[in-house]
């Protein structure tokens, strides 16, 4: 055992007398560093920035190497280094470090300006400070405290033997003694007094209470262990082995470290006092200045702000668990205040001041239990808050009404603890829509649906009034509305709460609960602010729906007029109507059409039943898709519009022929009574009509007046189709089931319709324009086959089909006077009346000077001069060949012409080797001309480029493709035929044709 001393003037059992092992000198210097004072000692002053540590270490080492004391060397060192951290980290300057070899102990000391007495845990405490001083106590002899006037003084002895049973600590101090240091190895109980106490003057007695002794200590361990972690921090920043701190924190952990030090100390030598002495509760009592409760209040603030860096983990240290936030605000906050209630009652007393009286303060359960009553209620508003959060995220991804009542139904039911929920939106007719329901059987839902807003019930007041309705009880719900108790039997509470959009009622919010339920503020307040943002989400689907109809509208406008400008037939476009509006506007429609005799014709009927159950309506854009498809079919010259093969999928669209009524009776237009569409099954079956019957519709008085008709329950509408002022078709609408036409309705039919009657007048003066060309160029062409001996003539003539106007493709045969025969086609560039009428003119020039004995060359230079004297701007092209028929010989000449095909008996089909000149109005006339001698049994093909030229084709893969396909043999007649179908030349090809077959027999015998 090491020997036990006491030392209570800091200098007993240590001799003044430096030993032979130390290298030290009196007044000298010592190279390992430090001073040597009069008495031989070694004397070494540090600051935070001299790595004190390690310079201790060091020189003590090697002050003692070789020496007497040279075995303690290693227990020297270890001391020396605990107790120089402790005065960097907790002391003040100056630090100074004394050690002294002389006498029969080797003495080291560590001296510091500060008061503070250090401190021990425990026995089996688990401080994060303190534990050094157990070193100190296991590796020296003895050690103790004593106190200077301006600082104090901590010393370790070492000895070469031990005769005490147990070893010492001293502490003296004229303070007050506090019980606290014993249970750890070498300290005995006793007590001593402790310095720390409040020196300044007058002081305050704080008695704050009792409190649990381990969570006292377990939190103050915790600040511990932050004010240790920031002075290790700073002192590697200044000797620039670790990084700077950051100077907010650097800022924050100064407060910390040294505005309320003396109290929180006192407060921890408390605790460690009544855990040595096995006090589970410690007893606070501490005599402070006024001063303190600021220095207090800003150590809290600044705590609590440092709290955030230890959440986002910039510090070792650990969060401070909620107990410990506890304690630390109930203690400061109960210090602050008996402090300023003492201050204030001390100025009271020397009249200074007239405030409040000493403040009672809570003991710590009590302010745990009232911060429990303010967790509990914050808990309930976070998660009320939580879930009403989740509802909102919800409802603002909604667009819809049905999205917006499944968010807003299932999260309210399930915060509130509803069993049914249901969300109402008022629709036409004074009737409900329920648009999304929770714990509501189909019964239930369907009464929903037929309440009306006169009912005595829950939902219609609060949609009459715009005021919540709460029902608590069975009976506050059968006082209030009996009706409810057979409609809904199991709802023994509810609520329900009107849904707004500024001054306009949107819908309403029903809750049952088949329990009672009373609503407290904080619950009303809840479904209130639910209420409030459903009302919101509605609108902001009311508004997503607006603009979703409006560019779903332009884009069915828009893809509406290609359609019905894809055909330029009146009952065609009357068929794309009544499949455009069946079933987006009508479940079911009719079309009629005036006939030129007045008579009435349903050109198309549609029926949302007859929809086949994979049958889906056509969107918009895929509408758009299929009205360019049929117009560019139909543009380019298809046999029918694409419309008569790709059908909107509306519905069965049909075209009975028959007219309704008979001869010299009413022709009134017959109602939709009985089964759907009974009478338009007369209709295509011709039955006679005996009667006129009534219409619902109304399409006979929308053809009578010219205006629209809409029936008293507006589920019935007909607008007609008017052109210069005069009806010329109508169209009937049936909506579906519980819907009926409002004025929103009405204009996207009345707009449909006025482009459908557009389409139907375009198509009108297009056909007027048409027949009339179509007159006039077949009045231009020969209308009888001459008859001529060994000849046989065929000719066709193909106006272009819809949407390309007649053309100036012309022929003709002319009987020479010396016998023989001059063959002539030709085409006018261009369409229309005026290509026609050029055609007619270049006819007539033809005529004038193909006469006996005329070439074929000169007959196509005067002919350029002709028509170049037209002055119509047009080129024409056109081949002569002159035919006779008593030898077969052949002359032709080409003004820019197709050369004609050869079909002979025997032999493949060729075309003649003509060498074309320039076009006619081209000014350049030179026609060179070809010979030869026809065989008997031949055939000479005259023909426009209408007939082997399109957009999908060049004219040269048309020409081969009519060689290839032509062989000898049949009439004329049958040439033309067979040539239009070898080139699938149907009547509705874009450019107008013309053939000329000439079948030469052979020579007359």
């Amino acid at each position: 055992m090491r020997e036990a001393g006491h030392n209570v003037n800091g200098d007993s059992g240590a001799e003044n007398t430096s030993d032979a092992g130390g290298r030290a000198d009196a007044g000298g210097t010592v190279d390992a560093g430090g001073t040597v004072d009069a008495d031989g000692v070694v004397v070494m002053r540090l600051d935070a920035r001299s790595g004190g540590v390690d310079k201790v270490r060091r020189a003590v080492a090697k002050l003692l190497a070789g020496g007497r004391w040279e075995s303690f060397g290693d227990d020297a060192c270890l001391v020396l280094s605990e107790l120089t951290t402790n005065a960097l980290l907790h002391g003040d300057a100056p630090i100074e470090v004394r050690v002294r070899t002389g006498g029969a102990a080797l003495r080291v000391e560590v001296r510091d300006g500060s008061r503070v007495l250090p401190v021990r845990p425990p026995a089996g405490g688990d401080a994060l400070t303190g534990r050094g001083m157990v070193l100190v106590a296991a590796a020296s002899s003895r050690w103790g405290v004593d106190p200077l006037p301006t600082g104090k003084v901590v010393w370790a002895e070492f000895r070469p033997t031990d005769t005490s049973g147990e070893d010492d600590v001293q502490v003296t101090d004229g303070g007050v003694a506090v019980r606290g240091l014993t249970g750890i190895r070498g300290v005995r109980q006793q007590t001593r007094p402790v310095s720390g106490s409040p020196s300044s003057s007058p002081g305050h007695v704080v008695r704050l209470g009792d409190v649990p002794t381990d969570l006292l200590l377990a939190a103050k361990n915790h600040v511990d262990g932050l004010v240790r972690e920031f002075t290790l921090a700073a002192s590697g920043a200044a000797s620039g082995a670790s990084v700077a701190v950051p100077e907010r924190l650097a800022e924050l952990l100064t407060i910390v470290t040294t505005r309320f030090a003396g109290p929180r100390m006192a407060i921890k030598r408390q605790a460690l006092g009544a855990a040595a002495a096995g006090c589970p509760r410690t007893p606070l009592e501490l005599v402070l200045p006024s001063s303190a409760a600021a220095d207090a209040e800003q150590y809290l603030a600044a705590l609590e702000e440092i709290e955030g860096y230890a959440r986002a983990a910039r510090l070792l240290t650990v969060e401070s668990p909620p107990q410990h936030v506890a304690f630390r605000r109930w203690y400061i906050g109960s210090l602050v205040a008996q402090l300023r209630a003492a201050e204030h009652s001390a100025e009271h007393a020397a009249g200074q001041n007239t405030g409040p009286g000493p403040a009672a303060t809570r003991s710590f359960e009590q302010y745990l239990l009232d911060t429990l009553d303010v967790v509990v209620v914050a808990q309930r508003t976070a998660e009320r808050s939580a879930r009403l959060q989740r509802v909102t995220a919800a409802l603002a991804q909604a667009t819809t009404p049905e999205q917006v009542a499944t968010a807003v139904v299932s999260q309210g039911a399930a915060v509130l603890g509803a069993s049914g929920g249901v969300l109402l939106v008022p629709q036409d007719a004074g009737r409900l829509a329920v648009t999304g329901s929770i714990g509501y059987g189909d019964s239930m839902i369907a009464a929903l649906r037929s309440e009306r807003m006169t009912d005595r019930l829950p939902a219609m007041a609060a949609l009459r009034t715009g005021e919540p309705v709460w029902l608590e009880s069975r009976r506050e719900r059968d006082l209030r509305f009996p009706a409810l108790a057979e409609l809904e039997p199991t709802a023994e509470s509810m609520c329900v709460l009107p849904l707004f959009a500024g001054e306009r009622t949107l819908g309403a919010l029903r809750f049952t609960f088949d329990h009672p339920r009373l609503f407290d503020e904080d619950e009303r307040a809840f479904v209130e602010a639910l209420a409030a943002q459903t009302g919101l989400a509605l609108e902001r689907a009311r508004l997503f729906a607006v603009e979703r109809a409006a560019r779903e509208r332009t884009t069915l406008f828009a893809a509406a007029t290609d359609l019905f400008t894809s055909t330029l037939e009146t009952p065609r476009i009357l068929e794309h109507l009544v499949g455009l509006l069946v079933p987006w506007h009508a479940a079911r429609a009719a079309a009629v059409l005036v006939d030129e005799e007045g008579g009435v014709q349903v050109v198309a009927v549609a029926d949302r039943a007859d929809l086949t159950p994979t049958a889906t309506p056509l969107t918009p854009t895929a509408l758009t898709h299929h009205a360019k498809t049929a117009k560019t079919a139909n543009t380019a010259g298809t046999t029918q519009p694409a419309s008569d093969t790709l059908q909107p999928s509306a519905g069965r669209v049909t075209q009975p022929q028959p007219r309704l009524g008979s001869q010299g009776e009413s022709r009134s237009f017959l109602g939709m009574t009985g089964q759907p569409w009974d009478e338009f099954d007369s209709v295509r079956a011709a039955r006679p009509v005996q009667r006129a019957v009534a219409d619902p519709v109304g399409m006979t008085q929308a053809l009578r007046t010219g205006r629209p008709a809409r029936s008293q329950d507006g589920a019935r509408l007909a607008l007609p189709l008017a052109l210069g002022g005069q009806a010329v078709a109508a169209v009937g609408l049936v909506a579906a089931d519980g819907h009926v036409y409002d004025e929103d309705d009405q204009r996207v039919v009345a707009e449909l319709v006025d482009r459908a009657t557009v389409a139907i007048g375009n198509a009108r003066q297009y056909e007027h324009e048409r027949r009339t060309a179509v007159t006039l160029q077949r009045s231009l062409l020969p209308q009888l086959v001459p008859q001529l001996p060994g000849l046989a003539f065929a000719w066709r003539y193909l106006p272009g089909s819809a949407g390309a106007l007649v053309g100036g493709d012309w022929y003709d045969v002319l009987p020479l006077d010396d016998g023989r025969v001059a063959l002539v086609i030709g085409d006018v560039m261009g369409h229309g009346i005026h290509a026609a009428a050029t055609m007619g003119q270049i006819r007539a020039a033809v005529r004038a000077h193909t006469v006996a004995p005329t070439r074929p060359s000169t007959v196509l230079t005067r002919l350029d001069a002709a028509a170049t004297r037209l002055e119509q701007g047009r080129t024409a092209t056109a081949a002569l060949a002159v035919l006779d028929p008593s030898t077969g010989r052949l002359v032709v000449a080409s003004a820019g012409h197709l050369p004609p095909l050869l079909i002979t008996p025997g032999a493949p089909a060729r075309y003649l080797p003509i060498d074309p000149g320039p076009p006619l109005t081209a000014g350049l006339a030179d026609y060179p001309e070809t010979s030869l001698t026809l065989t008997a049994g031949s055939t000479l093909l005259f023909y426009t480029d209408g007939l082997v030229e399109d957009r999908s084709r060049p004219v040269d893969e048309g020409m081969e493709l009519l060689r290839s396909q032509m062989s000898a043999g049949g009439s004329p007649d049958e040439v033309c035929d067979r040539a239009l179908a070898a080139v699938a030349r149907p009547s509705g090809h874009e450019d107008d044709t013309a053939l000329l077959a000439v079948r030469f027999a052979g020579p007359p015998r």
